[in-house]
């Protein structure tokens, strides 16, 4: 494998700033919606000493174009499935529910971002959202599309190291943790299924399913299916993946302030 990727971010500065699209929760007693990131990313984010700025969902464009001007780094979280119309298909019964609003806003900032050159890290459906994005298309239900996969990909304990992902070893993903295969907890149902033709994949499950992608030519463009967030405190992989993400929005913090922008 090549060697590892410096994961220390150095410098004296203030923290780098990451945007980081909200998730939406309906009160199952009738009362107001509510958006917000759930803890174990905010708490990740902080660790790797960077700043999480909320994002709400149906911000205008310009509004979202002002706001990344601000920040060096952008996060997009799990949440409900993509609305498969986003990526060409017709919904199927296995999908799940979705949040079509978010999806369009969260389209609107991927988009933004990779235009600034912003440093993004996508987990869960973040990998699914930058795929559909990028043109890729999504397995709307993977037990359905899959039925001899082998694994059960839509685990419900949160830390559990359900399997293993196997790394290339020349990828950013692979460089940036300093292994060539990790250990992952796994909470989805759905994944990537055509990769988009400007991502890389870079990871795979056991079972031959897309578990990692990047951007080549980007600094750091990454997406992951696993959710490192909840296993900070346990795996040295996930510790550094986000240490690798704070050292990309580092560079760029102090490239932006080298150009005044």
């Amino acid at each position: 494998m090549s060697s590892c990727r410096a994961t220390d971010r150095c410098g004296v500065g203030p923290e780098p700033l990451v945007a980081v699209g909200a998730h939406r929760l309906v009160s199952s007693s009738g009362g107001n919606a509510m958006e917000g990131v759930p803890a174990p990313y905010l708490r990740a984010l902080r660790g790797a000493g960077l700043q999480p700025v909320v994002l709400p969902t149906g911000l205008a464009a310009e509004s979202v174009g002002r706001l990344l001007q601000r920040v060096d780094g952008v996060l997009l979280i799990g949440g409900p499935d993509v609305e498969p119309r986003f990526y060409g298909e017709e919904t199927r019964p296995q999908c799940g529910p979705t949040h079509p609003e978010r999806d369009q806003s969260e389209l609107l900032l991927v988009g933004e971002a990779l235009d600034r050159g912003l440093p993004l890290l996508a987990i869960c459906r973040g990998i699914q959202l930058l795929n559909v994005a990028l043109g890729g298309t999504l397995h709307q239900d993977i037990a359905t599309d899959r039925p001899d996969s082998g694994i059960g990909h839509r685990s419900q304990e949160r830390q559990a190291l359900a399997h293993t992902v196997r790394l290339e070893p020349d990828s950013l993903v692979a460089r940036a943790v300093c292994m060539d295969h990790v250990a992952v907890n796994t909470l989805h149902h759905q994944a990537v299924k055509s990769p988009a033709t400007s991502l890389r994949p870079v990871g795979w499950a056991p079972d031959g399913l897309v578990e990692a992608v990047e951007m080549p030519g980007a600094d750091f463009v990454v997406g992951v299916q696993w959710h490192p967030e909840e296993l900070v405190s346990l795996e040295e992989h996930a510790r550094r993946l986000f240490a690798a993400f704070a050292v990309a929005a580092a560079r760029h913090q102090s490239a932006a302030s080298r150009s005044g922008s």
